[in-house]
């Protein structure tokens, strides 16, 4: 046994528990700080999965009204009703029944929608999937009225109670989709498409339910909307809905924790730190209290060991904990690098998006992190798209599309790099690439411009495909590359005006004036309206259209709002027409046009569909013009046979002269008309009018036969057998004999 005051002793018993004491805060120190970094990655996948479900909901909401816009705007139906335009054929009640189907068809793509009605200004009154009726007798009339006060062409609104009659019971709670329809001129009533809050806030449960995360949205006004079904402790984010001015709110759920002392994290750091240097203080004390009985102690051991076991268990004990930490820290560093692509493109997001403020140290050591140039001084952007996405897709497998979108960012950073300008690239989506230019001095725009270039050249020369560039302004602040990038993704948006396979500047774009946009506008309705009236001057008038609009500068979601307003208006003159008009318009005209608005890329190419799909449909109105005429035509020859069937002489022929046309094709349209043949009609009608004579006259069979146009009685004769079943000498008797009775 160690006895209590010997040397061996005293060392056990002041050393071990320091040592203890030392480990103990190391230990501490080490897990409190694996702690934090988990904290810190939970925090950034709270915010991320936040984003996600925000995006989640804006892309159910913009379906909702992209559906809504599709279903009614292009509904002939819908259009009638709206603005009460009846055609005589066409029952008012079956028509408010067929756009009752409608709402519903919209409704069941979308089990969101609790309800849609429509409130037409001209009557006042309701018109919903299971109801009809004036606006004071309806249960929503206060929100209706409101809403009619309000400036804004569509809008989504705070949460709010909705019930269809006002002696309901209940209130339902619904978000609304208020739209003012038509959308570009005056409106003609309101759509609104109530979405059911309840709906929402299972959305909301289901999609976090196996999230760490815990989110809560609420409207302008503050009003819960839906929340998940854990609750979290507090809320580190807050991210604003700009679609609908909603509130997302988010935390981590109360049964995740970043670790068991994250509360007391700084503090029990200072402590650590305390007792670090009160277990110094004693080593120092309590060395040069011991020192010699330690120093003789030690030097006889190492000469044991020296002498027994050169190298001993100590020594192998420490290779053993070497190896292992050795092996933990090549496993971090290894997934560190796996997720480093990822955390790259994030943040270049994050810095081209201008999502958040990143300074210019911020950058560097990110930049300096990812293993890029990052001592750059002035910056410039661009965006690069793939000209005709659908040939490049259908033309390459994904191997081949990955492949060829590597080759172009290394030609892009070799060609930089010949001008002394590093580069920055990364791929947002299949057709599109965002590109940083750096320098460490001056930024020299010739010097991009002609990079630019001669990425578009060499693309053009090599590969079956062309690509159109946008490239913004130069910043000197890391704060403003998020505008420079908003002016480059601006001015790649104008190649519908520039053209594919370009480089367009944003100082290249100049905007049009309102005086200039307005004669468009008013050229636009002239056009419609010489269509309308069968004038080819039109012809005429669409090509000073298309080159109006290209001595301008539109944006393609301004050309196609331009488009839009043309086949709009196209719609609403033409619904006067009668029925088999209008439906060769819609079938032959404005679904073709509509989808090819969608997806044109150049004006030439819409153009050349507008031309076509007009042309097509005033071809086939001559046609139903000219048909309509023939039909007067025969309808004059008919009552030409009805009035001179008594001419002996009457004859397809004689119709001929008498028309000025031939004899087959007044036979053709006779029939065609009529159902029967001239012969077949002739002879009916003049057997009818001698079955008269018979009856009401003394006149004998053979003066009458004359005088229905019969020059030989036995021809008279055999016509009238054929049609009655008996001679007209019968006829006359059976007459007689039922009269006298």
């Amino acid at each position: 046994m160690l006895k209590k005051h010997s040397w061996f002793y005293r060392l056990v018993t002041t050393y071990l528990p320091i040592v203890y004491l030392l480990v103990f805060v190391l230990f501490f120190v080490f897990f409190m700080t694996m702690n934090k970094q988990s904290q810190t990655q939970t925090v950034s996948a709270n915010e991320a999965f936040t984003r996600y479900t925000m995006l989640q909901l804006n892309s159910i909401l913009g379906n909702i009204d992209q559906n809504v816009n599709a279903a009614t705007v292009n509904n002939r139906e819908f259009n009638q009703y709206m603005f009460q335009l009846h055609d005589s054929d066409v029952n008012p009640y079956l028509l408010r029944s067929k756009v009752a189907e409608l709402f519903r068809q919209v409704q069941a793509g979308f089990p969101f929608i609790q309800s849609i009605y429509f409130y037409r200004n001209i009557d006042q009154t309701v018109l919903g999937t299971e109801m009809y009726l004036p606006l004071a007798d309806f249960g929503d009339s206060h929100f209706v009225q409101e809403q009619l006060k309000q400036p804004l062409p569509s809008i989504w609104t705070n949460v709010r109670s909705y019930k269809v009659l006002p002696s309901q019971p209940y209130d339902i709670d619904v978000v609304s989709l208020v739209k003012k329809v038509p959308f570009l001129t005056e409106p003609s009533g309101i759509l609104i498409v109530n979405i059911d809050v309840s709906s929402l806030a299972s959305w909301l449960q289901s999609i976090s339910a196996n999230s760490i995360s815990s989110i809560t949205l609420v409207d302008q006004a503050g009003h819960l909307i839906g929340q998940s079904k854990v609750q979290a402790n507090k809320d580190i984010l807050n991210l604003k809905f700009e679609e609908t001015g909603w509130t997302f709110n988010s935390g981590i759920k109360e049964a995740y924790h970043y670790g068991i002392f994250s509360e007391l994290y700084y503090s029990w750091i200072i402590i650590g730190v305390v007792m670090v240097l009160i277990a110094s203080a004693l080593i120092i004390y309590l060395s040069k209290r011991y020192a010699r009985p330690i120093d003789a102690s030690i030097s006889r051991i190492t000469d044991y060991l020296n002498v027994r076991q050169p190298g001993g268990e100590l020594i192998s004990v420490v290779d053993a904990a070497v190896d292992k930490i050795i092996d933990f820290a090549d496993r971090y560093q290894s997934e560190s690098n796996l997720n480093l692509p990822y955390r790259q493109k994030y943040f270049f997001q994050e810095l081209m998006t201008g999502d958040r403020p990143i300074s210019r140290d911020e950058l560097t050591d990110e930049m300096h992190n990812f293993g890029l140039p990052c001592n750059w001084r002035s910056f410039m952007t661009a965006k690069l798209e793939i000209d005709r996405i659908s040939d490049f897709t259908e033309g390459y497998s994904t191997r081949d599309q990955v492949l060829l979108k590597f080759v172009l960012s290394n030609v892009f950073k070799e060609t930089a790099e010949q001008y002394g300008i590093g580069i920055w690239s990364e791929w947002i989506s299949v057709d599109k690439m965002s590109i940083l230019f750096g320098a460490d001095g001056e930024l020299s725009m010739g010097d991009i411009s002609t990079i630019c270039e001669s990425m578009r050249s060499w693309v053009e020369s090599n590969l079956a495909f062309t690509v159109t560039i946008g490239v913004g302004k130069k910043t000197e602040r890391s704060e403003d590359i998020g505008e420079s990038y908003e002016q480059a993704d601006k001015a790649v948006q104008y190649r519908s005006a520039f053209g594919n396979n370009r480089v367009i500047h944003y100082e290249d774009i100049t905007r049009q004036t309102e005086t200039e946009l307005f004669d468009i506008l008013q050229l636009i309705r002239t056009i419609v309206q010489l269509y309308k009236s069968g004038n080819d001057e039109w012809y005429n008038q669409f090509d000073f259209l298309f080159k109006a609009i290209n001595r301008e500068l539109y944006s393609r979601d301004e050309l196609k709002n331009l488009l839009y307003y043309m086949t709009f208006t196209f719609t609403r003159e033409l619904s006067e027409f009668p029925s088999e008009y209008t439906e060769s318009w819609r079938v032959e005209a404005l679904i073709p046009i509509t989808q090819a608005i969608d997806r044109f890329e150049m004006m030439e190419d819409i153009k050349k569909i507008l031309v076509e799909r007009l042309s097509t449909v005033a071809e086939l109105w001559k046609q139903l013009r000219e048909t309509k005429n023939h039909r007067l035509l025969i309808h004059d020859v008919k009552a030409y046979i009805d009035s001179h069937y008594a001419n002996a002489d009457l004859s397809l022929q004689l119709l001929a002269e008498q028309f000025s046309l031939s004899k087959n094709y007044v036979s053709r349209l006779f029939k065609e008309e009529t159902g029967e043949n001239f012969i077949d009609y002739l002879t009916s009608l003049r057997i009818f009018h001698s079955k008269q004579l018979l009856e009401d006259t003394d006149t004998s069979i053979q003066d009458i036969a004359g005088l229905v146009g019969y020059e030989h009685y036995f021809s008279f004769n055999r016509a009238f057998k054929k049609l009655t079943g008996f001679p007209p000498s019968d006829f006359r008797k059976k007459r007689f004999i039922e009269k006298t009775l």
